[in-house]
């Protein structure tokens, strides 16, 4: 009667995980088990068959979760246990104990390299199997004795019962994300991560959220998004965020879906956050650097012409003919106020106020050495998005005197719908790059301050050349 209930039990097992897990191996695995286990028992004494279900057990072991063999130590440790199986119809305690052997060190093994989510998995299962290897070897030697058949038994029912034991808690799991859509009423700002580590049981889960062409966390730090190791959440066709997590959850794909939509809109709200973060994060960043280029400029040029004035002026007062002096430290005070002027229009051109953004970039055209056509449709629009329109162009038309080696470049700067795009496109080398050059990265963080998209392009089309593109929000 207790070998029927065992092979049932691994019959019953197999068919619930088939069911439950029909991508994974492990349901007909254990299906196979069963059928095995009542063959040895119930049907003709043959010894490789007699000891198959052994062979098969040891396999499901050894590629648990999947059924698969994913790494070298799981394969060499299934090809252990089958060659055990061999072992068995000569000298049958001597192939189990190879087999169950192997199965032992390979759960080891698994088990110090994970980490803890896997090991939330592993432990019903593990802990199950490592039970029933110690207790079949033990026993072996006194199989005949009914106290040993009964306890031998008892401990290899125990392995269907974990796995579903195991099943049963991934249920529960997927029940605690009803209780996140409760909780996330209450969490304060930035506890999402918290939250949804907790949730899917993985403390290693961290959050990323889209903004400006990364990923970054709350703070506005950029966020490493490794190969195989995260989960995109996309909100209304539009990516929002990613979950960093442990490997092992994609193994529960329904998990995290549900996780994931549960707290869409707490992810959106945070990734606001995180954007607004970002932005004044570059702002800072960008007004530093303009404080430093500033400080630099006038230390360099301005104050040592400075200090030049009024020492001229006192060899001027000692001389006897002062006029050459005099018309030296005027000379030098017109170049002052020359590099104050260059200076301050790199605050905010002047051009910009005189003439507008299309007249100044016209004027930018006239002065570009390459020949340069020009469609400018732009209306009113905000002082701040002019500026970074007009430097746009400015570096945009500099890169192609200085690097395209280009006959030609167009320059297209639209207002339409809410939205100014900026365009210079030339017939050159290309080779442009905005994470390499100093010049186009500081364009990219003007233009994400201001909530807009940059993009350097090369070839577009199968077409010689570069085209750089901004698009800004007007309103």
């Amino acid at each position: 009667m207790g070998e029927l209930l065992v092979g049932a039990g691994y019959l019953v097992a197999g068919i619930v995980g088939w069911v439950v897990q029909p991508r994974h191996r492990v349901g007909p695995l254990l299906l196979c088990v069963g059928s095995l286990w009542l063959l040895a028992k119930l049907g003709p004494v043959v010894p490789v068959v007699g000891g198959a279900w052994a062979a098969v057990l040891g396999h499901w072991l050894i590629t648990f979760p999947t059924g698969r063999a994913g790494t070298t130590a799981q394969r060499a440790g299934v090809g252990v246990v089958y060659g055990a199986l061999v072992v068995a119809a000569f000298a049958p305690l001597a192939g189990l104990a190879v087999g169950g052997a192997a199965v032992v060190a390979v759960q080891v093994l698994r088990w110090r390299g994970s980490a803890a989510a896997r090991r939330r998995v592993f432990n019903p299962v593990t802990l199950a199997g490592l039970v029933a290897v110690v207790v079949v070897l033990a026993l072996k030697p006194v199989a005949d004795v009914p106290l040993a058949t009964g306890l031998s038994q008892a401990a290899l029912a125990l392995v269907p019962a974990g796995y579903l034991a195991g099943l049963l808690h991934r249920r529960m799991r997927r029940g605690a994300v009803a209780d996140l859509v409760v909780r996330l009423g209450d969490v304060p700002a930035g506890g999402i991560e918290a939250e949804l580590a907790a949730t899917l049981r993985d403390p290693t889960l961290r959050v990323g959220y889209w903004a400006a062409g990364r990923y970054v966390d709350l703070g506005g730090r950029v966020v490493d998004v490794p190969e195989g190791g995260a989960t995109r959440v996309d909100r209304a066709g539009e990516r929002l965020a990613v979950l960093v997590h442990d490997p092992v959850l994609f193994e529960e794909p329904e998990l995290i879906e549900a996780a994931c939509a549960a707290a869409g809109l707490a992810l959106w709200n945070e990734r606001l956050a995180a954007d607004l973060r970002l932005r004044i994060r570059q702002a800072g960043e960008a007004t530093e650097a303009e404080r430093r280029r500033i400080e630099r400029d006038l230390h360099d040029g301005v104050q040592q012409r400075l200090l030049s004035i009024p020492m001229t002026l006192s060899l001027a007062e000692a001389s006897r003919d002062p006029v050459p002096l005099i018309r030296e430290a005027r000379h030098a005070l017109l170049a002052v106020l020359g590099d104050l002027r260059a200076l301050t229009q790199g605050i905010h051109p002047p051009v910009l106020t005189e003439r507008g953004l299309a007249g100044a970039v016209g004027e930018l055209a006239a002065l570009s050495p390459v020949p340069v056509r020009v469609t400018a449709r732009v209306g009113d629009l905000p002082p701040e998005v002019e500026t970074v329109a007009y430097y746009v162009v400015a570096e945009g038309l500099a890169n192609v005197t200085k690097h395209a080696g280009a006959t030609e470049a167009v320059v297209r700067v639209v207002a339409a719908d809410g939205l100014l795009s900026v365009e210079i496109r030339d017939d050159g080398v290309g080779g442009a790059d905005a994470a390499r050059g100093t010049g186009l990265r500081g364009l990219a963080d003007r233009v994400a301050v201001c909530g807009g998209t940059f993009h350097v392009d090369d070839h577009v089309d199968d077409r010689a050349g570069t085209v750089v593109r901004a698009v800004l929000p007007c309103g």
